[in-house]
């Protein structure tokens, strides 16, 4: 009997067979060594809120996503992907670097929620995982919101959330068959077997916001009325209201004004802009002091009328002027005289 030579499949069907062979080693790479894929990873993450004032915190919360400690760097559509993470324990509050006041936080797992307390758990595995993969680096984010609190002081303030993470996630395909990166234990559901988490992968988030000195000023609008001679006028007393963060000891400035000429604030017509009326602020209600911008010209907090020195990020300090239309001044046109002073803090 004559040996036959073993037909040479076509160019074609040699390139199927390596193509199907390449596969298959995928699939048992994906098996095998699933968290060596280098498709998913697992590690601790920062959660950064950003920055804000004290007063804005205390006025409202604040929500920020932050990277949750799974990332993903390619992703494939053909096969169910599995998603879960448990809140293993976490602080809940974000904390001064020295002390005082903390802020209370909450987890979401969504922007719009749920809110994720201690050991419960989250399961992503039902939504669009294209969709998922939304935060830094490719990671799947966490959402941080905060609670509204009153007397913070600036500075750094961090907290922590531990985290354990499951998943079975379909990072390569080709045609119908997937290679998966999973967690450790991870078992796929079968026909007549469940689902199994496996032990997953613990990841340490650390939450991250940053405050700034912040002041709420009150400068209600000073009218000195009508009179039909620069020397009828009379003197007018108010007050200038600050509450600034806990804890920060500040400075009060007036500024020179718009029309500031030889010593002098001046009010100008607001029809006729050659024309000028003379004025000026002083400290206090009867002190002939005046009140400026710069140097001992301005006003420490501790020398306010109300409340001086307190500094609990809630107490109103209130700084009395008394506002004075030089009398010696020759009278200008009859008008409406205007001028615009601003009003500046400094810590």
């Amino acid at each position: 009997m004559r040996p036959r030579a073993r037909p040479v499949p076509p160019p074609r069907s040699r390139d199927l067979l390596r193509l199907l062979a390449l596969v298959f080693a995928l699939l048992v790479a994906g098996g095998a060594h699933a968290q060596d894929t280098g498709s998913c990873t697992v590690a601790s993450a920062q959660a950064n809120l950003g920055t804000t004032g004290t007063l804005a915190l205390a006025d409202g919360s604040l929500q920020a996503a932050g990277n949750g400690g799974l990332a993903c760097s390619a992703l494939a559509l053909i096969s169910t992907s599995y998603i879960k993470v448990r809140l293993e324990s976490s602080t809940f509050r974000l904390v001064h670097d020295g002390g005082g006041p903390s802020v209370p936080f909450a987890v979401l797992a969504q922007a719009t929620g749920p809110q994720i307390g201690q050991g419960q758990e989250f399961d992503f595995s039902a939504l669009n995982i294209l969709n998922l993969f939304i935060g830094p680096g490719g990671s799947l984010p966490l959402y941080i919101r905060t609670t509204p609190t009153a007397g913070l002081r600036a500075g750094t303030y961090t907290g922590t959330v531990n985290l354990r993470w499951f998943f079975s996630i379909c990072t390569l395909g080709i045609g119908p068959v997937c290679a998966y990166s999973q967690s450790p234990g991870f078992q796929r559901p079968g026909l007549l077997t469940p689902i199994n988490w496996g032990t997953g992968i613990p990841a340490t988030v650390n939450v991250v916001l940053r405050l700034e000195n912040d002041c709420a000023i009150t400068a209600p609008p000073l009218d000195f009325g009508s009179a039909p001679l620069a020397g009828a006028f009379g003197p007018v007393v108010q007050q200038i209201s600050i509450r600034c963060s806990a804890g920060a000891a500040y400075s009060v400035g007036l500024d020179d004004g718009q029309y500031f000429s030889a010593g002098w604030r001046r009010m100008r017509d607001d029809l006729v802009p050659t024309q000028f009326l003379r004025y000026e602020l002083y400290k206090g209600a009867a002190s002939g002091e005046r009140w400026g911008s710069v140097g001992g010209a301005r006003r420490a907090s501790a020398t306010a009328e109300l409340n001086p020195g307190v500094h609990t990020g809630a107490a109103v300090q209130g700084f009395t002027y008394r506002a004075l239309i030089d009398p010696t001044q020759p009278t200008p046109t009859p008008g409406v005289y205007r001028d615009t002073i601003r009003v500046d803090v400094r810590f």
